[in-house]
């Protein structure tokens, strides 16, 4: 692996989550289809993204911006459970109870949801783009070295194929 090959993994692992979020958009706004509802994993381990992140990916581990990538990663598919969730659930109105307020109550709530979402997106794309910076500027050694101290965490590696 070189320092391009590096590059050109985080630049993808950027393009997957930016088709994971279009597709998650899709769907709620009703126009979802099954090859796309397929693409919404709603799990953050099943994602491309995710994929890279644990697997993959994981030859970064040392460097800081790449750790920070969990936690936004964690929260985006949190905001999308809940987000889910909500559109999911019925609406249980009483007698007093107008359908119309509970209807437009729930699209707020999903309205702050996919902003949050929207905000961790913004902070997982900036820290991708912090990390690319990151490997651009350091030497062909210092990516050496890095790619063998976490070579067996490589999932093309000898050692990880005879496990799975």
């Amino acid at each position: 692996m070189t320092k391009r090959d590096l590059i050109m993994s985080i630049r993808s692992a950027k393009a997957a989550h930016v088709r994971w979020k279009s597709y998650v958009q899709i769907a709620l706004r009703g126009i979802i289809t099954q090859s796309s509802k397929a693409d919404i994993p709603i799990v953050q381990t099943e994602c491309s993204f995710g994929k890279w992140y644990y697997g993959e990916g994981m030859v970064l581990s040392m460097l800081p911006n790449f750790a920070a990538l969990e936690e936004p990663h964690e929260m985006v598919h949190e905001m999308y459970i809940q987000i889910y969730t909500l559109q999911k659930a019925k609406l249980k109105g009483g007698f007093f109870t107008n359908t119309r307020k509970l209807l437009r109550r729930r699209q707020q709530e999903i309205g702050a949801l996919m902003a949050n979402l929207n905000d961790y997106t913004k902070i997982l794309l900036e820290t991708l783009h912090q990390l690319e910076i990151e490997v651009l500027n350091m030497s062909d050694e210092e990516v050496n070295e890095l790619i063998d101290m976490g070579g067996a965490l490589d999932t093309d590696s000898p050692i990880i194929k005879k496990i799975v």
